[in-house]
């Protein structure tokens, strides 16, 4: 009996491994964890390169215009591709392609007017906000750069959720090996600085522009779908204020420290993150893999594959989290070029920040798959006023080191309290099917 017992385990096993499907998931996480990295290993050889060529005011004028862009992304984007992704699954792949066409006319066309609004508005903002942060050509720059972003990010949609790795990792490693290779030609041959780092990134993301038009437009009929238009924009309504109220919880710490008036100390902070950042792209990279399955598993309500799915992401941050604290010294000195180790002292607090940040995307993707748009607007507006508020008291009463800790604390908050939600919806469905 026993010998029958662990033939049969050593046949089911066996099974298991050469089951094509397995085989096929084993290979496209493989190829989809490429991303981070050949990411981390471009950037590893370049960040020295960066530190050299830029000072650290520079380093805080890159990150603040990053937060503008991000902020006003919000309304650029209008939180279409969101909607895309709820019904990626649910339509033929020509109703697909069809809704999608429809929406990138459509963005097209609403950032054709909102633009040039934007950009005036950060000039309004800097002038009567009495920044000290130069404008032009960075406030160009960047929006430029976040409006044209907003196609690719509908590529990467396709090749994510419908399992096309090798394409995926062609627009998203390329991208950023491309765009890091170029800034480094205008920073060093040119001489152009911050304004080199910056225009290097958007010629090339006016070329993945373009790929990811004729990309999602061939052999399309470039109709704009009213009734398309208005299903999204019912749906995404209340992503809208959401995001806006999300965008303080992930930037507003940008804000807070540049109030305080301390150009190097805001270069450092944003050192820091830049550091701690590399974290997040590994990460974020490999919780991308598994989005689909997240997606899958939620809106079909299969709990052993979401808890399974889940447990595999969480173990995963706290690791490489604590992977990052101990390395992260000599990391530093490294990626700056032993110019910038001070910034140490922001960038472990961050990294921490960070690993929150992918648990909470986790769970707020089992929200969205779920089409809770209002429980999602809710904790946006939780997090939105914890931010502020945290980061504005800890930049006032301990200046930058504060905000750090501050993004932990909120994020750790945000974290609790979507547990609580989806363990509650969970037991109920359980309960629904007794």
């Amino acid at each position: 009996m026993p010998e029958a017992f662990i033939s049969s385990k050593l046949l089911f096993l066996r099974n298991l491994i050469l089951n094509q499907n397995v085989i096929n998931k084993i290979r496209s996480t493989g190829i989809y964890l490429l991303v981070p990295i050949i990411n981390f290993g471009v950037s590893f050889i370049t960040s020295p390169i960066f530190a050299k060529h830029l000072s650290a005011e520079e380093y805080g004028y890159y990150g603040y215009y990053s937060t503008l862009a991000s902020f006003l992304l919000v309304f650029s984007s209008l939180s279409l591709q969101t909607y895309y992704m709820s019904v990626f699954f649910k339509e033929t792949e020509e109703q697909r392609r069809a809704i999608q066409t429809t929406l990138i006319i459509f963005t097209l066309v609403w950032n054709l007017l909102f633009f040039p609004i934007a950009y005036l508005g950060i000039y309004v903002y800097l002038k009567y906000s009495h920044s000290q942060i130069p404008f032009y050509p960075f406030a160009l720059l960047a929006l430029a750069t976040s409006v044209v972003g907003i196609f690719k990010g509908f590529v990467q949609v396709n090749y994510r959720l419908g399992n096309q790795p090798v394409k995926y990792l062609l627009i998203v490693a390329g991208y950023r090996v491309l765009g890091i290779l170029l800034s480094l030609y205008f920073i060093i041959s040119a001489d152009m600085g911050l304004k080199g780092r910056m225009l290097g990134v958007f010629v090339v993301e006016i070329l993945f522009f373009i790929i990811s038009l004729y990309t999602i437009l061939k052999g399309q009929s470039l109709r704009l779908d009213k009734a398309t238009v208005k299903i999204a924009m019912r749906k995404v309504l209340p992503l809208i204020p959401a995001s806006f109220l999300f965008w303080p919880l992930m930037s507003f710490d940008n804000i807070a420290v540049e109030k305080l008036n301390q150009p190097v100390q805001m270069g450092l902070y944003n050192i820091g993150k830049g550091i701690a950042n590399y974290l997040f792209i590994a990460l974020q990279s490999f919780f991308q893999a598994f989005e689909p399955d997240i997606y899958k598993y939620a809106s079909t309500y299969n709990i052993k594959g979401l808890k399974k799915t889940g447990m595999m992401v969480v173990a995963l941050v706290i690791v490489t989290t604590i992977v990052f604290v101990f390395v992260s010294p000599y990391l530093m000195h490294y990626l700056t070029a032993g110019r910038f180790t001070e910034a140490i002292r922001y960038s472990n607090i961050l990294a921490i920040t960070y690993g929150l940040i992918i648990i909470y995307s986790l769970l707020d993707a089992i929200i969205l798959a779920w089409q809770k748009t209002k429980i999602n607007l809710a904790l946006n507006i939780l997090g939105a006023t914890l931010s502020i508020t945290t980061y504005t008291l800890a930049a006032y009463y301990f200046r930058q080191t504060g905000v750090a800790m501050a993004t932990a604390f909120t994020h750790l908050v945000l974290v609790t309290v979507l547990l609580f939600f989806i363990a509650k919806k969970l037991r109920e469905h359980r309960l629904a099917q007794l």
